[in-house]
């Protein structure tokens, strides 16, 4: 409940901010929308560990995909989704049985972005996220979907303009998973295109 309450007063706190400015201080641009693709390295921080950390895998390559509504003021709107694998496990158990447990997650988030300066943007994404887990090696491949809905994750992004439809950059992001009160941090490098 705190967190809800907290996310709405930034949500409005940033609205009042961008309904309140100057028109005179805002570059005068068109609104456009914008597609980004980011592929990057992504960290998992579980809130416990079940097996042996030498077992558990928690660093892979995570993508993103962000579709934004960019009018001619500071924030912008948008919807975002990618792919996320979490951690993978591979284990012996004895001689003759192994154990190999995959899960992987693909959010679907409200993105409420606004332009600090020139190119430099912070985000906030409220949003739902779809968890998918497979076990295999004793007996079926066992698979199971689970969805999380108090999810939040912060943004922070730097797009430099390559042309008037391009641009490139990077972003550091944070994704709290509230179903397993976990935690996901990644680095990527994005190519927007402005339609």
């Amino acid at each position: 409940m705190k967190r809800t309450i907290i996310i709405n007063l930034i949500c409005l706190f940033a609205i009042c901010t961008a309904s309140a400015q100057n028109n005179d201080s805002i570059p005068k641009t068109r609104s456009h929308y914008t597609l980004a693709i980011g592929l990057g390295w992504s960290h998992y921080f579980s809130n416990m560990d079940l097996v042996p950390a030498r077992n558990v895998q928690k660093d892979f390559i995570g993508t993103s995909l962000r579709f934004m509504w960019e009018p001619e003021y500071r924030l912008s709107l948008g919807l975002e989704t990618g792919l996320y694998r979490i951690f993978r496990v591979d284990s012996v158990l004895t001689s003759e049985y192994t154990m190999d447990a995959r899960m992987y997650m693909v959010p679907l988030l409200l993105v409420i972005r606004m332009r600090i300066v020139d190119n430099f943007y912070l985000s906030i994404a409220p949003g739902l996220a779809v968890q998918f887990s497979q076990i295999s090696g004793i007996g079926d491949k066992i698979s199971s979907t689970q969805y999380s809905f108090a999810n939040f994750e912060a943004c922070a992004s730097y797009l430099y303009p390559l042309n008037k439809h391009m641009e490139v950059g990077g972003e550091a992001r944070f994704f709290y998973i509230g179903k397993t009160n976990d935690y996901i941090m990644s680095l990527n490098a994005v190519f927007a295109v402005k339609l």
